[in-house]
Order: structure tokens, then sequence, then C-alpha cells
């Protein structure tokens, strides 16, 4: 399973309404897209106490061809390319989900926190210890924990995917608001 995002930077004076009418209108074509398990249409904003604007949908696949099919194909990746320009995308290699109870359409946050892995030991032998306390605090308010591996800088990161509101001005984690949460078939 892989992890993805892309962040779509956006003046400080964008109207994100613009966003949110985009994803309202054109969210519900990711939903039950082969190979995806949840695409999360993700914002933060300036005036909610984030450093800036951004569209950054997150993604988690289920599989290699799921991804490349949206990357490379119709609907899919072309659409940002097409309305902003191709942006860079981060991917992870994802170590472990967990369930909440919380479904997916009641998604409100998503949270993000970079976590260095130790740099004397193997990924392997210290990964489940590095993650383990995240992966056991499931809470009431939680829809999905996803850990996943930045193999090229050896970086674990934390998401949480919950019904809480964001919290845009913290600046330990990125926090963004959920507009839509698509997931496959």
């Amino acid at each position: 399973m892989y992890a993805m995002q892309y962040q779509v930077g956006l003046p400080a004076d964008y109207n994100m309404q613009i966003i949110r009418d985009r994803v309202k209108k054109t969210g519900h074509l990711m939903d039950g897209f082969a190979g995806l398990e949840f695409k999360a249409y993700l914002i933060r904003e300036k005036s909610k106490g984030a450093g800036r604007n951004v569209y950054a949908p997150f993604y988690v696949w289920r599989n290699i061809d799921g991804m490349r099919s949206f990357c490379w194909g119709e609907p899919g990746y072309s659409a940002i390319v097409r309305d902003f320009g191709r942006q860079p995308i981060q991917d992870w290699t994802i170590h472990r989900i967990v369930r909440g109870p919380i479904s997916y359409a009641d998604a409100r946050s998503l949270t993000l926190t970079t976590v260095s892995l130790p740099v004397d030991i193997a990924p392997s032998l210290c990964l489940d210890s590095v993650t383990q306390n995240f992966l056991n605090s499931v809470a009431d308010s939680t829809v999905t924990l996803v850990t996943a591996v930045d193999v090229t800088n050896w970086n674990a990161i934390f998401v949480e995917l919950s019904n809480r509101e964001s919290d845009q001005s913290v600046t330990s984690s990125l926090s963004y608001e959920v507009l839509h949460v698509s997931y496959g078939s």
C-alpha cells in the first residue's frame, strides 16, 4: 500500500470558496476508484491560522495499479495539471492502517506529523516501536490512523483522519480541513 500527497500553494488572498466549490462539484468522481483506499480532499487556510492557503489532497492506495491509473489517466491527476500546473507528488510506503469507529463520510480533519527514524537502527528493527503509541491511540473521534515511511529520507509519517475540527495554527504538525473523502470499491 502507498500514500501520496501533492500541495497546491495558493495566494494569501485566494478565495478558498473556489476550492470548496471545485470539490463539491467533482469530489465524487473518485468515489469507488479502483485501487483507492481513500482520498481526503484537504485545505489549509491562512484565515484559519495556517501559514498559507493550500489545496493538498491525501491518498492511500491499496495497490500501485490504482495509483498509476490516477497519476497517468483520466479522470485523475491531469485535472490538477490542467488547472494548477504539475505539482510534485510526495509518496510514502504504508506501514500500518488502523480503522477507528467513525465513518469516512464524517471526517472533518486530517493531521500529518513527521517523525525522524533513528539513523543507527535498521527501519525493520525500530518502526513498530516508533509507531506503536500512535497506532494505539484510536479515539472516539478517529476515522483511521495511518503510518508510512518516506524511504528517500527515512522519516515516518503519522496521519490521523478524524471527525474533530482542524487546528491549523498548530506548528508541530500539519492540520487540514477535510472537504470530502472518497473511498475505493
